[in-house]
């Protein structure tokens, strides 16, 4: 049977690349000249602080939310690389053996190809590089940076599904309110990650700062290139997995790919 493949992963980058040139060109921080007067200089920050909070967060949920999709679609797209040329191996040398049907072993791999396309989430996905090529991501590649995707994962959970975000002390948290200690106990780290980057004890103005999708794609930068490097040692890339993964590794955010 023939069928037409669109690999999402790809599209979704070239969207990641027009918005993150449009956040560019209308967000980044205005630079004052020294010869600006101290009144004018502070009447424009006053005037744009809390639009500039609401115009990033336009773009900075989105860019993160695509970067997180960016990450778990060309991931995915290895291993099923790497299922399908399994299959396709063992259909050969069947065929060679002059069998007619399909094996036990090859009706597992359907099955797992299948699992592999349906079922989301990133912890399910590092779950199956784990069970299928005995590749544990979250030993191969350095543990900060591990960590940094998981709060990237984190807080695409919460913005794709478009949740309330509440900021609020702590010590004041009811451990009874089941729904809302579970999502302050989830964004424990992305908290403690962005008061490091951005010196505000406010997670929600942190959310907000200019530079955080450039961060996180940096993050996903050295993430993608320890894991090809890792991954090329023990098991098969493509071409179009090479090509696609040096496309992120090599990008520059705010400008146009290549």
């Amino acid at each position: 049977m023939s069928y037409l493949n669109l690999a999402t992963h790809q599209v979704l980058l070239r969207s990641y690349e027009e918005l993150a040139i449009l956040h560019s060109r209308k967000n980044k921080p205005q630079i004052f000249k020294e010869s600006e007067d101290e009144l004018s200089k502070n009447f424009m920050k006053s005037f744009n602080k809390e639009e500039k909070i609401i115009d990033n967060y336009v773009y900075n949920f989105p860019l993160l939310s695509l970067n997180a999709a960016i990450i778990e679609g060309a991931l995915r797209y290895v291993l099923s690389q790497n299922l399908r040329q399994e299959i396709n191996r063992h259909i050969e040398e069947n065929a060679k053996k002059g069998a007619t049907t399909k094996s036990s072993y090859e009706n597992i791999l359907d099955s797992f190809l299948i699992r592999l396309e349906s079922e989301g989430g990133i912890e399910k996905l590092f779950s199956f590089y784990t069970g299928f090529l005995k590749f544990d991501i979250s030993k191969e590649v350095n543990k900060d940076v591990y960590r940094k995707i998981k709060i990237l994962f984190n807080l695409r959970n919460i913005l794709a599904h478009g949740t309330t975000l509440v900021e609020t002390d702590p010590s004041s948290i009811d451990e009874n309110n089941e729904a809302f200690f579970k999502q302050q106990k989830t964004l424990e780290e992305a908290r403690k990650l962005l008061n490091g980057l951005y010196g505000e004890d406010d997670f929600l103005k942190n959310l907000s700062h200019f530079d955080l999708p450039k961060y996180f794609m940096e993050i996903t930068q050295e993430f993608l290139k320890e894991f090809k490097a890792k991954f090329a040692i023990k098991h098969n890339l493509t071409d179009d997995d090479i090509r696609f993964l040096d496309k992120i590794i090599k990008y520059s955010w705010g400008f146009r790919l290549v």
